[in-house]
């Protein structure tokens, strides 16, 4: 076991043990170089071979870090430290699990149950199109998170009992007739050799149905072997007799759900929580890298965008893991400003720690002296620059844009951190679904010295008011005083307006030019550029481009809630 202030691999600095694991202990952890929290699993040596435990472990690691889902716990780091021993590192989950939620509850209503089941339900069926199995699921493996906006999500945890579809390169290291999982939870097939795929996690996955609905267990027994034998041979008591209130295709839906046979159950996991019903939803080439050092753990591979003061950024691949990730990467050796451009990376880095589904998270942060480094999830997508080629958005796609915009600003704002600066060319627009959604790819600057220390002398002679940060700068930074949350109304305020209209509301070549017209007085209204856009959003957008900072609102949630008011 590690101790609180130990210290694993250099990097993760040990806070309280938070429980153990099928195959080790899991901890509480700060990552010291970005200061946010983390969960840590190290293996537990087990059995005669060693080896083959690290072998496992390095296969869960690898098994988790395909599974991207909301409701799946992100993995976001793997490595051996230098005492031989294989750790993995996720994100820190806050909530209960839903065991404990249902000891405080009794039983869920069905409203609560849909709505946890269609998200394990979801992040089921997206291991199993990857030929991955859980095995194990159980109420202790659904955690809870809540963001600091408020929302709730459910997470699966462990995937560390799977198996790989047929022609894996890789050993299998569970023996088909091998059981690993908990047997209250467990589908019948698990005990007979016959093996565990899809449709044996969908029983367990009716198991917890039915437990949180019912407040019990459709098998119940004392002792391993009582257990068994009647979860081969013991009909489990309807569901219908606990809870007469259920629908009757609820109740049914579950019960086929925990059917003997395979066969006999739905034809996947999305068949089943569909057959639930609708929840109420009320809750260039690559460049040549240090062989050690953070920047050992990934392979950089081609430049897929330019990022701010002469950055790169590639897609990339964690070496261990094969997640792809986003490498923004600058040489800071020889330059006169690299001291203020390591600064500015690590602001970024520590500002973005904000579980939200409108900012990017930062995996890693790296400073070897050379160059500097942030590692972000790999976003498919444009930029919002990109999007606003085409004009101005649609009315709906605008109020959507704004609002998260507002919703991620004042979350980071609650962290401590500013947008200030944010514009269009750091902004991702990501498709899911018929949907689109903004992520902010980027915290923003605290002074216009973050970033006057950063701008070359042809960029504040010429180019200033055209592109980059500064046109989104609020005019006390311009004048040289510091940034606070109404600076970061002004920024939105800015956005809005280039969203509505298609063009900034102060247009400057220079430096001096953006000074005098942003000083110069007020912004034109945005009506003139886009008649149909409601007066009420209108004004909300010209508030927060008042030049005095006093006549803003108070902060970006002041604005959300302007800009939300009925009827705008």
């Amino acid at each position: 076991m590690l101790s609180d202030g130990a210290i694993l691999d250099g990097k993760y600095e040990i806070r309280g043990r938070l429980g153990a694991g099928g195959m080790g202990e899991v901890y509480l952890a700060r990552r010291r170089m970005l200061g946010d929290d983390v969960a840590v699993k190290l293996v537990r040596p087990s059995g005669p071979d060693p080896g083959e435990w690290r072998a496992r472990f390095l296969r869960e690691a690898r098994a988790c870090a395909q599974l991207r889902h909301p409701n799946i716990v992100a993995v976001l780091d793997f490595n051996i430290a230098p005492d031989d021993q294989p750790y993995l590192v996720m994100e820190y989950l806050n909530g209960p699990n839903l065991a404990q939620e249902l000891r405080a509850r009794g039983r869920f209503d069905l409203g609560a149950a849909t709505h946890v089941l269609r998200a394990v339900g979801g992040a089921l069926q997206l291991a199993h199109s990857l030929g991955l199995v859980h095995r194990d699921l159980k109420l202790q493996n659904v955690v809870s998170h809540r963001f600091q906006s408020g929302e709730i999500v459910h997470k699966v945890i462990d995937f560390g009992l799977v198996t790989l579809r047929e022609g894996d390169d890789q050993t299998p290291l569970t023996a088909a007739h091998e059981f690993l999982g908990t047997v209250a939870y467990a589908a019948p097939e698990q005990f007979t050799g016959a093996g565990a795929d899809a449709r044996s996690d969908q029983y367990s996955l009716a198991v917890i149905a039915y437990e949180l609905l019912a407040g019990a267990r459709p098998i119940e027994g004392d002792g391993f072997m009582v257990l068994v034998d009647r979860h081969l041979n013991a009909r489990p008591r309807p569901l219908a007799e606990h809870r007469p209130d259920l629908p009757a295709h609820v109740a049914e839906a579950i019960m086929r759900g925990l059917e003997k046979d395979p066969g006999r159950r739905w034809p996947n996991v999305a068949a089943f929580v569909a057959a639930l019903g609708e929840d109420d939803d009320t809750h260039t080439m690559a460049v040549p890298l240090p062989a050690s050092g953070l920047l050992g753990s990934y392979e950089l591979g081609p430049i897929i965008a330019k990022g701010r003061f002469g950055s790169d950024i590639h897609s990339g691949v964690h070496r261990s893991l094969g997640v792809p990730v986003a490498i923004r990467l600058l040489r800071v050796a020889g330059r006169d400003d690299a001291e203020a451009v390591r600064d500015r990376f690590l602001k970024e880095a520590r500002a973005l720690q904000v579980p939200h589904r409108n900012l990017l998270q930062v995996r890693d942060f790296g400073d070897d002296g050379e160059q500097v480094y942030l590692v972000t999830d790999l976003l498919e997508g444009v930029s919002l620059a990109e999007r606003l080629k085409s004009g101005p958005l649609p009315l709906d796609i605008l109020d959507r844009f704004v609002s998260e915009i507002a919703d991620a600003t004042s979350a980071l704002n609650r962290k401590g951190a500013l947008v200030s600066g944010l514009h269009p060319g750091i902004i991702r627009v990501v498709a899911e679904g018929g949907d689109e959604r903004v992520v902010l790819s980027t915290a923003g600057v605290s002074a216009i010295r973050d970033v006057l220390g950063t701008l070359d002398e042809a960029t504040l002679r010429a180019q200033a008011g055209n592109a980059g940060e500064l046109p989104y700068v609020a005019p006390e930074l311009l004048m040289g005083q510091p940034a606070d949350r109404r600076s970061d109304v002004f920024t939105v305020g800015v956005l809005a307006y280039e969203m509505a209209t298609g063009r900034r509301p102060y247009a400057a070549v220079t430096l001096p030019e953006l000074i005098g017209a942003v000083m110069g007085g007020p912004a034109e209204d945005p009506r003139r550029g886009r008649p149909d856009l409601p007066d009420a959003q209108a004004a909300t957008i010209l508030q927060a481009l008042s030049r005095e900072a006093s006549d803003r609102p108070a902060d970006a949630g002041q604005f959300l809630r302007e800009w939300q008011k009925p009827g705008h």
